[in-house]
């Protein structure tokens, strides 16, 4: 533990009277262990094994009730709080334009964070464009558009930005692109009623998306996912019925409505 970090966190583990190891590897070390995809990931290790690794908000039973004891002030920096707050907000271009604006300002602690953070950006806006181009051609054009989006505008400082930008000016030149990102937003609206178990408005939702913009490819989706509504037997299932409730997510002879496409 070098002596910046420690004088950090020594507060904290004084007031909670800590007894087992804290350690802090400011080279990166430790992200490279535990595999780091993003901030902030926690990992459990029984002895040499890692048990579990992913985002905090994953947690659940003992884990989960631990942390939300736990501090809930930002992992980064103060310095960086301008930064992590346009990242959070889905502003990525804005978010490295400030990194990248403030890097010389940064010292010590702040330019290793600050570091870390740019390379993190980068990477994942590889791996989002990336998803984005495999988007369009599984044909959810509009969730492309949402995925690529906060990598550009004139000021994008993104290496990839060019390049998403002339995919999606591509895409957007296509007959039915108006129509796909309708329907892209209309299937999104059902999904979330999906998942929410509000079955019955989540057909209704597809079933728009059919009607709406019957000629596109997330036509087709909602067509798929709408009949896997019906042969669930999910149309009319109640959580509030215990019939319904032990059935698995599907509606109990009771409440099952009868749909068609």
């Amino acid at each position: 533990m070098t002596d910046e970090p420690a004088s950090l966190v020594a507060p904290w583990i004084a007031k909670h009277g800590v007894t087992h190891p804290i350690v802090i590897l400011p080279d990166g070390a430790l992200e490279r262990v535990i595999g780091v995809k993003g901030f902030p990931t926690s990992a459990v290790f029984l002895g040499k094994e890692m048990q579990w690794q992913g985002s905090p908000s994953q947690s659940g039973s003992a884990l989960g009730d631990a942390q939300s004891e736990g501090r809930k002030d930002s992992l980064y920096p103060k310095k960086l709080s301008k930064i992590v707050k346009a990242m959070n907000a889905g502003e990525s271009a804005k978010a490295l334009g400030l990194l990248r604006a403030g890097m010389a300002k940064f010292k010590d602690i702040d330019l290793d964070w600050a570091n870390r953070l740019d390379a993190f950006l980068i990477e994942t806006s590889v791996k989002d464009i990336a998803a984005a181009s495999a988007a369009i051609e599984a044909g959810f054009w509009n969730k492309a558009v949402q995925i690529a989006t906060p990598y550009l505008g004139k000021d994008s400082l993104f290496p990839c930005a060019a390049d998403a930008q002339a995919m999606l000016d591509k895409l957007s030149e296509e007959k039915l692109f108006s129509k796909e990102i309708l329907g892209g937003k209309l299937f999104e609206e059902a999904k979330s009623l999906e998942d929410a178990k509000e079955y019955s408005e989540a057909f209704k939702g597809y079933k728009s998306v059919l009607k709406r913009c019957g000629d596109t490819n997330i036509s087709e989706h909602a067509r798929t996912a709408a009949q896997a509504l019906i042969d669930g037997h999910k149309p009319g299932y109640n959580s509030n019925c215990p019939k319904c409730s032990a059935n698995k997510g599907a509606a109990c002879e009771k409440h099952l409505e009868s749909v068609k496409l």
